[in-house]
């Protein structure tokens, strides 16, 4: 098809240069009768996102956190909660994805630093 994009990317059919021609028209239009050059269209979600059930992604992280031995890794545990602020935040939309992936591989490296728990068969062999 053969638009505007299309003579953006070099065609130069009849098509292609009168769409260009009549997006110039009314930009100029649009500039001479003071009207915003591109109209600025942003839609905020109806609901708060960074919620679930009523509670923070920032408090949920902390309730997960805390149910690890984190004390040998402050830095990573710091980064998770910075990240879950990210999450909270409704003018970071453009992030959320970017922080979630990134919180999620913090979570998983935090539970796997955290120390095993031993069997039961594990405790006795080493009591014997």
């Amino acid at each position: 098809m053969h638009n505007r994009t299309r003579y953006l990317a070099g065609c130069r059919c009849e098509v292609c240069k009168s769409a260009q021609s009549v997006y110039r028209r009314e930009l100029s239009a649009r500039k001479a009768a003071g009207k915003p050059v591109r109209p600025v269209l942003v839609q905020m979600p109806s609901q708060d996102v960074s919620t679930v059930d009523g509670e923070s992604v920032e408090a949920a992280v902390g309730r997960e956190i805390g149910m690890l031995d984190t004390s040998k890794r402050p830095g990573l545990v710091a980064t998770a909660i910075a990240l879950a602020r990210i999450l909270d935040t409704r003018s970071a939309m453009a992030q959320h994805a970017s922080a979630a992936g990134k919180l999620a591989e913090l979570l998983a490296e935090l539970s796997s630093s955290a120390p095993k728990k031993r069997s039961k068969l594990a405790e006795l062999r080493e009591a014997t």
